[in-house]
């Protein structure tokens, strides 16, 4: 196995191969098609696969994929600031940070498609029906799945136009 850009990757078939399991015991073990494990596959070699893909896929054979969080990308920095000002906001005024979520959830459901985005999406709704230091705490997650799911964030709104600016221009000097 490499890691990089446009480097092959065979985590999937080499893992399934070692726990002797062909490309239909793998789809049958996660209730999908042999082509979707066909397409998984190509994308982990390819180097465009999601991690929550990898992780579901080794998760059923009996695996895990450890990541080392890495928040070098401007994008990432300056998302972690927007969640950190959302955190500080919900924090005071729960209320008013979540009153903007269910519009917004609509919203992203009506324009994005496929299982991923629903499971993200799925996830936030959970999440801001719970506690909010749980919410808090998994938009604050520096992980690849925190990563993840704060590109999928419902909060648009929940900052208003300057405190979104002063924090964008906060986390892109980081």
């Amino acid at each position: 196995m490499q890691h990089g850009k446009g480097v092959m990757m065979s985590l999937i078939p080499d893992t399934r191969r070692s726990v002797g399991w062909s490309m239909r015991d793998l789809a049958a073990h996660l209730g999908v098609n042999v082509s979707t494990v066909s397409r998984m596959e190509k994308s982990e070699r390819d180097g465009t696969i999601q991690l929550s893909t990898l992780r579901r896929a080794l998760d059923v054979m009996g695996r895990d994929v450890q990541v080392r969080p890495v928040n070098r990308r401007r994008e990432e920095r300056v998302s972690m600031a927007l969640h950190r000002a959302i955190a500080e906001k919900l924090s005071h005024a729960p209320d008013q940070v979540l009153a903007v979520v269910p519009e917004n959830l609509a919203r992203i459901r009506g324009t994005v498609r496929g299982p991923a985005a629903e499971v993200w999406l799925d996830t936030w709704e959970r999440l801001t029906r719970g506690s909010i230091e749980e919410l808090i705490r998994a938009m604050l997650d520096d992980t690849p799945t925190g990563r993840e799911l704060r590109q999928n964030s419902p909060f648009a709104g929940a900052l208003t136009h300057d405190e979104r600016l002063n924090t964008i221009e906060e986390g892109s000097r980081r």
